[in-house]
């Protein structure tokens, strides 16, 4: 479950990291019931936000998922590595990312590679 402190930034941000998302496939409500919940997560800084889901494949395999990021591109880069350490806490496999073609070559050098239109890392 999520802070009241972490609920008031994660609504200081809430409209910025609704704007990239398609309301046809995530709606307002959802993301916000996902966040109050725990289901996602959510790390902010004053010039980012991020906030990450988990999958879990049918073999039982679980994927930290970037769900949707905003404000500057360095800052987004700063605050994956704790989204990371959730999935690892969790015990996810991979961290995945589904984003525009451009973050491919902004995360290449933090062990991101394309994987058919979803950028992945491998968990170590």
């Amino acid at each position: 479950m999520i802070t009241m402190d972490e609920w008031h930034d994660y609504q200081s941000w809430r409209s910025r990291l609704l704007t990239p998302a398609d309301e046809r496939f995530y709606p307002a409500g959802w993301l916000d019931s996902e966040i109050w919940t725990g289901r996602a997560r959510f790390w902010c800084t004053e010039a980012a936000a991020i906030v990450a889901t988990f999958t879990a494949y049918p073999s039982g395999a679980l994927a930290v998922h970037g769900l949707v990021a905003a404000g500057d591109a360095a800052e987004v880069r700063k605050l994956i590595p704790y989204a990371e350490q959730w999935g690892r806490e969790i015990g996810a496999v991979v961290s995945e990312i589904d984003s525009r073609q451009g973050w491919a070559r902004v995360l290449a050098d933090d062990g991101y590679a394309v994987h058919q239109v979803r950028l992945r890392k491998e968990m170590v």
